[in-house]
C-alpha cells in the first residue's frame, strides 16, 4: 500500500502542528466528509480560493485526522500504486488540481470516479482563476452522480486576522491591505518563522518561470503599481514582443492580473511585489530604476511615481532629482509620512548646506519625521535648523517644535517655544501666527489660565478663517469651547464646539490629514460638554486616519481620549479593544503621561467588565499606572493616583478610612488643592461615600458643600451628577432618606443627560441602597430593572451581581406594608399588570384598563414571567395566590 505523507510542504505532523486561524465551518464541512468516510460513504470534497488563502493547510489538517483513525491517506502521485480496496475507506489529496499534468490528470479522473461507488474520500484544491475549460470539464465529466461538494475559502474576519497578526499596532489597516488573505498577513504583517514561511511559499509559485518572464515579473515589481505594457517593455529592456510574450505566461500563472484602470495590469498584491522586489540583483534593479525614472519623465508621469525611482539612482549631479524628491514628499507629508521621510533624507543628501532647497528639503524632515513617530529625531533637527535661521522661518520650526513638545507631554517647553516664535514674527496674520497661537492656548489651559486660553484660540480661529483654513479654524474652535466651559460661558462652549464639528464633518480625509490635532481636540472638547457620541465618533475617525497615513505621532494621545471616552459611555469591551491599540503602539515607546493614563483606564474598565471575584487584572494594571507616576506631581499624574483610591474605595478591599488617605494624600488635603476644579465634584463623591461608611457626618457635609461649590463653577449636567450624589450620602448619613433619594433622583438625571452610563448605574443602585437600609422600598424595583438593562448594556458583571445583591435585599428588607415575597421583586406598572392576568384578563383587556400597547403589556409580562421564575399565567396565577395580592 503506497502512503505519500508530503502535501504542499506539510507532512502529517505538521499539519496538526500549523494550526491556523479560523476556518471552524471549512474544517468542519471536510471533517463532516471524513465521518462519512468511516461509514462507507466516498465523496468529493473541492477546496478553493486565492493563493495563499489556507488550501493545502486545510487539506494537510483533515488528512494528518483521518491518519490518526487509522485511515490511509494517498496522494494522487500515489493513487496509480494503490491496490484496490472495494470496502476499505480511503482518502486521495489532488492539490493544485489546476496545474496537474495530463498524466496525471487522468488518475485524479479515476479517484473522483471511485468516489460514486466505493469509500473513497478525494480532497481536491485549486485556484479558480487558474483553472481551465479542461480542467472544469473533468470536475463535470467525474462526477457525473453530483457528489462534488464546494468549500470555498475566503478572506479571514478582521478578528480573525488580530488574533493572526498578535501585537501589531494597525491591525485593520493591515488587513485591508492583505485583503484578509493569512499568506499575505504574514508576509507583510508578521516577522520570524511565519514570514519566512509566507516568502517561501511565494517564491515557490516563481519555480520554472522562464527568463523573459522573470525579468518581466521583476520589472513590474520595481514599478510597484499599475503598469502598461509599454511602460514595462521599457523598464524591462526586452522590446514589446518578448514583453507581451512573457505577460500572457505571467497573466496565466496569476502572477500578474488586470489592474481596476484598464488596460493597465499589475502584480497580483504587493506582497508578491515585495518579495520579488528584494530578490532583484543590485545592478538589474538599477538599471531598471534609471529606464523607469527617464520613461516616466518622458510620459511627464505624477511626480510620486517618479520619486520612487529617482530615490533609487539620486545623482548630485542632476538638481532636478532633488527638487523631485522635495516635491513628492511635499504631496505625501501627509498622505504618507514615511515615505516622506525616505524621500527627503535622500534629497538631503544631494544638497550642499545653504544650496537651493536645502533648508525646505530640512523643514520638511522634521515635520515628517514628527509626524511618522520620530520625536526625537525631529527636535534634534528643528533645533539645528534654528540655530541657522531667523524671522518668519525661526517662528514656523518653533511652532512645529512646540507643537512636538506638546505631543510628549513636555507642556512647559512647548508654551516657551510657542511664545518664542510668536515674538519672532513680522507678521502676526498668517498661518505661522494661528498655529502659535494654537499652542499658546492650549499651554494655557494646561495651567488653568482659561480666559488666555480662549483669546489665543479665538485669535487662531480668526485668522485661520481669513486664509479659509476650515480645518485649523476647526481645531481652533474646538479649543476656545472648552475654555469657555471653564469660564462658566456653557452657552458660548456648546456653540462653539457646534461649529467645529460642522467644520470637520464638512471636510474630507484628505484634508483632515493634515491637521488631525483638530479631530482630537474636537473629541476631548465634546467629551467634556458630555456629548460622548458626537466625541467617539470624531475620534474613531481620527483612529481610522491616523492607521491610515501612519502619524503614529498623535495616535496614542487620540487612543487614549477615546477609550476613556468608551469607558464613560459603557462600552466597556470596545474600550479594551481601543487600549490593545494603543498598548501595541506604546511598546516601541511613548510618552510617560500616556502610558500611564491607558494603564489607569484599562483598570478601571476591567474593574467594571469583571466580577468581584475578578481581581488579578485590574490590579496589575492599576499598579502598572501607580509606578509610572512615582514621585511625579503633575497634574497627569495626580489624576492618576486620585482614579487608584477611587478603585481602591470601589473595590472594598481596603477599609474607606484607608480609601480616603489615599485620596486625600493624591489631592492635596480637605480642599483638594492639587486638582483641577473640574474634577473635584468626583472625588467629593468619592470621600462623601468613604465618609458615609464610617458614619461620619461633618466630613460628608464638608465633601457635598465643596463639591457644589465646584459644580456651581462648571455648569455640566455630570459634575452636578457628582455633587448631587455626594449630597445623598450627606442626607443619608444623618438619616434624611426622603432628601437623600431627591438628591440621588437629580443625580440619576443628570448622569443620564451626560451620557455616563456606568456612573448612572451605579447611581440607581446606590439610591437603592440607601432606600432599603431605611426599609424603604418603593421604586426600588423600578431602580433595579433599569439598572439591570444598563449593567447588561455595558457589558458590566460587577455592576449585574449588585443588581443581584439589591434584588436579594430587596426580599429581606421589605417593610410589613410593602409587597412580600414575590411582590417585591415586581415594579409597580409590573404588580398592576400581574394582578389584572392573574383575575384572567386577556393582554388587550389589560392593555385597555391601563391605556398602554398591547406590545408593552406583553413586554411587561415577559418580565414578571422571569423575575418570578414562571413560564405561563397559570403558574403567575398560583404564585399569587399562594402569597397573596399585597400592596404597597
Amino acid at each position: 500500500m503506497a502512503d505519500d505523507p508530503q502535501y504542499g510542504g506539510l507532512s502529517a505532523p505538521d499539519a496538526e502542528a500549523s494550526a491556523f486561524v479560523g476556518r471552524t465551518a471549512e474544517t468542519g464541512e471536510l471533517l463532516k466528509a471524513l465521518g462519512e468516510l468511516r461509514a462507507g460513504a466516498g465523496r468529493v470534497v473541492a477546496v478553493t480560493g486565492e493563493p495563499g488563502v489556507g488550501k493545502t493547510t486545510l487539506l494537510a489538517t483533515v488528512a494528518a485526522r483521518a491518519r490518526a483513525d487509522g485511515i490511509p491517506v494517498v496522494s494522487v502521485a500515489a493513487v496509480a500504486g494503490t491496490e484496490p480496496r472495494p470496502d476499505a475507506p480511503l482518502v486521495v489529496v489532488v492539490d493544485d488540481l489546476h496545474a496537474l499534468s495530463e498524466e496525471r490528470i487522468v488518475v485524479a479522473e479515476r479517484a473522483m470516479r471511485s468516489a460514486a461507488t466505493t469509500p473513497t474520500l478525494c480532497l481536491l484544491a485549486y485556484r479558480p482563476r487558474q483553472l481551465s475549460a479542461i480542467y472544469a470539464e473533468l470536475l463535470a465529466r467525474a462526477t457525473p452522480a453530483g457528489p462534488l461538494s464546494a468549500v470555498p475559502l475566503g478572506p479571514l474576519t478582521r478578528q480573525e486576522a488580530a488574533e493572526l497578526l498578535g501585537d501589531h499596532p494597525h491591525p485593520d489597516t493591515l488587513y485591508d491591505d492583505a485583503l484578509g488573505n493569512p499568506l499575505y498577513l504574514k508576509a507583510l504583517g508578521m516577522r520570524g518563522p511565519a514570514h519566512e514561511q509566507a516568502v517561501t511559499a511565494i517564491l515557490g509559485e516563481l519555480a520554472g518561470l522562464d527568463e523573459q518572464a522573470l525579468i518581466a515579473l521583476r520589472a513590474a515589481a520595481v514599478l510597484g503599481g499599475p503598469f502598461q505594457p509599454e511602460l514595462l517593455a521599457a523598464v524591462a529592456d526586452l522590446g514589446m514582443p518578448p514583453t507581451l510574450g512573457a505577460l500572457d505566461e505571467l497573466t496565466r500563472l496569476d502572477l500578474v492580473r488586470p489592474a481596476e484602470r484598464a488596460p493597465q495590469l499589475a502584480v497580483r498584491h504587493r506582497a508578491l511585489s515585495e518579495v520579488v522586489y528584494e530578490r532583484v540583483p543590485p545592478s538589474l534593479r538599477h538599471g531598471m530604476h534609471r529606464r523607469a525614472e527617464a520613461e516616466l519623465t518622458r510620459r511627464t508621469a505624477p511626480v510620486a511615481l517618479r520619486a520612487r525611482h529617482v530615490a533609487q539612482v539620486a545623482d548630485p549631479s542632476r538638481p532636478d532629482h532633488a527638487t523631485t524628491l522635495i516635491s513628492a514628499a511635499r504631496s505625501e507629508l501627509y498622505d504618507s509620512p514615511s515615505a516622506a521621510v525616505e524621500h527627503l533624507e535622500t534629497a538631503v543628501t544631494l544638497l550642499s548646506e545653504g544650496a537651493e532647497h536645502w533648508y525646505e528639503a530640512h523643514v520638511l524632515l522634521a515635520r515628517a519625521r514628527m509626524l511618522s513617530g520620530k520625536a526625537a529625531d525631529a527636535r534634534a533637527l528643528l533645533d539645528t535648523l534654528r540655530s541657522t535661521i531667523t524671522g518668519s522661518d525661526e517662528a514656523a520650526a518653533l511652532a512645529d517644535s512646540s507643537r512636538l513638545e506638546r505631543h510628549r507631554g513636555r507642556h512647559t517647553e512647548a508654551g516657551a517655544m510657542a511664545r518664542a516664535g510668536l515674538a519672532a514674527l513680522t507678521e502676526h496674520n498668517g498661518a505661522t501666527a494661528a498655529a502659535l497661537h494654537v499652542e499658546l492656548a492650549d499651554h494655557a489651559y494646561t495651567v488653568r489660565d482659561h480666559q488666555s486660553s480662549r483669546h489665543h484660540a479665538e485669535t487662531a480661529a480668526a485668522l485661520a478663517r481669513g486664509h479659509r483654513d476650515q480645518v485649523g479654524e476647526s481645531h481652533a474652535l474646538a479649543q476656545a469651547a472648552l475654555a469657555s466651559l471653564f469660564l462658566g460661558d456653557q452657552h458660548t462652549a456648546r456653540r462653539q464646539a457646534t461649529t467645529a464639528a460642522e467644520l470637520v464633518d464638512a471636510a474630507g480625509d484628505l484634508l483632515l490629514s493634515t491637521n488631525l490635532d483638530a479631530l482630537l481636540q474636537l473629541g476631548m472638547t465634546e467629551g467634556m460638554l458630555e456629548r460622548l457620541d458626537d466625541a467617539e465618533r470624531h475620534l474613531e475617525r481620527a483612529a481610522a486616519l491616523c492607521g491610515r497615513t501612519g502619524q503614529v505621532y498623535i495616535e496614542p494621545d487620540i487612543l487614549t481620549v477615546l477609550s476613556n471616552t468608551q469607558l464613560r459611555s459603557g462600552r466597556l469591551r470596545a474600550a479594551l479593544a481601543t487600549l490593545d491599540r494603543a498598548d501595541a503602539i506604546l511598546a516601541g515607546g511613548g510618552a510617560p503621561v500616556t502610558a500611564a493614563i491607558i494603564a489607569m483606564v484599562r483598570a478601571e474598565t476591567l474593574f467594571w467588565q469583571g466580577g468581584t471575584r475578578d481581581q488579578e487584572a485590574w490590579r496589575a494594571s492599576a499598579d502598572q499606572a501607580l509606578e509610572i507616576v512615582a514621585g511625579s506631581q503633575a497634574a497627569w499624574a495626580i489624576s492618576v493616583r486620585c482614579f487608584h483610591a477611587e478603585l481602591a474605595l470601589h473595590a472594598g478591599g481596603s477599609d474607606p478610612a484607608h480609601a480616603r488617605w489615599l485620596l486625600l494624600d493624591a489631592a492635596g488635603g480637605d480642599e483638594l488643592g492639587r486638582v483641577a476644579g473640574w474634577r473635584k465634584p468626583r472625588w467629593c463623591d468619592a470621600l462623601a461615600r468613604a465618609a458615609a461608611a464610617v458614619s461620619d457626618p461633618a466630613a460628608t457635609a464638608h465633601w457635598a458643600e465643596l463639591a457644589e461649590s465646584c459644580a456651581g463653577q462648571l455648569p455640566s449636567a455630570g459634575r452636578r451628577a457628582f455633587a448631587q450624589r455626594a449630597r445623598m450620602w450627606d442626607h443619608a448619613v444623618r438619616g434624611d432618606v426622603d432628601s437623600a433619594l431627591r438628591s440621588a433622583r437629580e443625580a440619576v438625571e443628570g448622569f443620564a443627560a451626560g451620557e455616563e452610563c456606568v456612573e448612572l448605574c451605579r447611581t440607581l443602585l446606590d439610591a437603592a441602597g440607601v432606600a432599603l437600609g431605611a426599609g424603604h422600598t418603593q421604586d426600588v424595583a423600578d431602580w433595579l430593572d433599569r439598572a439591570e438593562a444598563l449593567a447588561g448594556r455595558c457589558g458590566s458583571a460587577r455592576l449585574a451581581e449588585a443588581v443581584t445583591s439589591r434584588r436579594q435585599e430587596l426580599v429581606n428588607r421589605s417593610r410589613p406594608s410593602a409587597p412580600q415575597g414575590p411582590w417585591a421583586l415586581l415594579s409597580g406598572r409590573e404588580r398592576e399588570i400581574a394582578r389584572l392576568v392573574s383575575k384572567g384578563m386577556t393582554n388587550h383587556r389589560v392593555a385597555e384598563a391601563l391605556f398602554l400597547s398591547v406590545r408593552t403589556v406583553e413586554t411587561h409580562l415577559g418580565q414578571i414571567y422571569r423575575k418570578l421564575g414562571v413560564a405561563n399565567r397559570a403558574s403567575l396565577t398560583h404564585v399569587l395566590l399562594t402569597h397573596g395580592e399585597q400592596r404597597p
